[in-house]
């Protein structure tokens, strides 16, 4: 097994972080009342964008799990 050049890792490092970033933008949005009202507490778009926002960075960290799994096989 061959080690990862150091722009992978640094890549990895990124997507990883970034999908943090999402997952926990969402998770501020629900459950925040901070939102410089753009998107009022109980709207349904709110809650939707925060939706959306989570789903996006548990697939961009599925993401970067599976590639890693693969590197190492």
């Amino acid at each position: 097994m061959r080690e990862k050049p150091l722009h992978e890792k640094l890549g990895d490092l990124t997507s990883s972080v970034m999908a943090l970033a999402y997952v926990g933008g969402g998770v501020f949005l629900i459950f925040s009342s901070f939102s410089f009202r753009l998107l009022p507490i109980g709207s349904i778009w709110r809650y939707a964008f925060a939706g959306t926002l989570i789903l996006y960075g548990a697939y961009r960290g599925y993401r970067v799990l599976r590639r890693n799994q693969d590197d190492e096989s």
